[in-house]
């Protein structure tokens, strides 16, 4: 929603450790950072067909608090949509002057088709036409025809012009798909030292003996409660060697797992249709003869389908936790109490992590537990919801507790 956009920060200096933010070879980030910018803000604009991003720069040590403020946010956003207007009208103002430029050459053009017609017909000297008026005035109204932009074309001629723009939309936007197979020519994220790789590993081999442990302890005291230990796999890859992404906080995994727990549970409770032997129909387009429901294979793909949309619109995404859609769609072993253990081993999960990552000098975890955005007037938000509370001034000890994630603040021009 544009009407409501607010300034987004981001510390350079975390951004440089952070290895989901790319970095080209040209090393102008780290070059920024070295000579003193310390903040980066952006606010995206969108006019007609023109959409960007206007990114603002602060020095490190600037006033905090001045950066906050919505005078300069609203400052900061009004600068962007001027910036924005005149990118967009750029393109207008060059088509413009593109199409003055053709009905000036197509004017001429026909003012040189009626003098050659005049001087193969009647053979006058050219100081027989520059003294005839009347075939002065004849040319002078076939070129402000030429030039008339307001001439009304027919339904046949409008309907063509829409398709030739269609048209090179379409080719515009295949030919720009194709470009971008070739990639940006960016970095993969750097390499980790081998003592960072081995604490990696100490760190997931004691979190994840200890959840196979428990997993097994349930497994066998009660099915009900029966979950797999190996779902969390992929849960330690990221936080412990992705540990500042925002996809492996302690919010994103207990809100990804309960939201694509539910979404599984949903969708089973639609029927699945069977073939003549009973069993449950796979194929994409086989929707079996002796039930009604769908197949087996659409639920799967519809619970994920869900699972990773709903991820994206509540801001939760954690890409391990999509696999829990798949699974408690396809199987009734896993019910509503198995939300129960999963949400025991998150606790786990996150709680061994703390311990073990911040024994760490190079590692901090968590970064953030709600990730709650301050709005103006001391308002925050998390899912819709707002709060009275009071603006905590971004100080150094707790912009340190803000590393490696978005943050949304106002600021003063005069420190930008």
């Amino acid at each position: 929603d544009f009407n409501k956009r607010r300034v987004t920060w981001r510390q350079i200096q975390e951004m440089l450790n952070d290895p989901f933010v790319q970095r080209n070879s040209g090393q102008r980030m780290k070059r920024l950072h070295k000579i003193g910018i310390g903040l980066v803000g952006s606010v995206p604009f969108s006019f007609q067909d023109e959409n960007g991003l206007v990114c603002f720069f602060s020095r490190h040590n600037a006033d905090l608090t001045l950066l906050r403020s919505s005078m300069n946010e609203g400052f900061l956003i009004g600068s962007t949509d001027l910036i924005g207007s005149q990118i967009a009208i750029r393109k207008n103002r060059e088509a413009c002057a593109a199409m003055r430029r053709e009905m000036f050459i197509e004017a001429i053009k026909k003012v040189k088709r009626e003098l050659l017609n005049n001087v193969l017909n009647n053979r006058p000297s050219f100081g027989d036409l520059a003294t005839n008026r009347s075939t002065l005035d004849f040319l002078a109204k076939q070129r402000r025809e030429a030039q008339d932009p307001l001439e009304q074309d027919d339904m046949a001629t409008r309907f063509k012009k829409k398709v030739i723009k269609l048209g090179k939309k379409v080719f515009k936007r295949i030919n720009n798909s194709r470009k971008k197979w070739k990639g940006t020519k960016l970095e993969g994220p750097p390499r980790q030292s081998f003592g960072e790789s081995a604490f990696v590993a100490f760190g997931v081999f004691f979190t994840m003996l200890t959840v196979l442990k428990v997993a097994n302890a349930i497994n066998a005291a009660d099915a009900n409660y029966k979950f797999d230990g190996a779902w969390y796999s992929s849960t330690l890859c990221i936080i412990f060697a992705l540990t500042p992404a925002p996809v492996g906080q302690p919010r994103q995994i207990f809100a990804a797992h309960l939201w694509n727990m539910l979404v599984g549970l949903a969708l089973r409770q639609i029927p699945t249709s069977t073939g003549l032997e009973g069993l449950p129909t796979q194929g994409f387009m086989e929707w079996g003869s002796a039930s009604y429901g769908l197949p087996l294979m659409w639920k799967r793909a519809l619970a994920v389908a869900f699972g990773v949309a709903g991820q994206a619109k509540l801001g939760i995404l954690h890409p391990p936790a999509t696999g829990l859609s798949y699974t408690f769609v396809s199987s009734d072993k896993y019910s509503w109490g198995t939300i129960l253990t999963v949400y025991l081993a998150d606790v786990i999960v996150v709680a061994m992590s703390m311990i073990i990552l911040n024994l760490s000098e190079a590692k901090q975890y968590p970064l953030y537990w709600l990730g709650l955005e301050w709005g103006d007037a001391g308002r925050f938000r998390f899912f819709g919801v707002q709060a009275r509370g009071h603006h905590a001034p971004l100080t150094k000890s707790v912009s340190n507790k803000l590393t490696g994630r978005t943050v949304s603040m106002e600021g003063d021009d005069r420190n930008v």
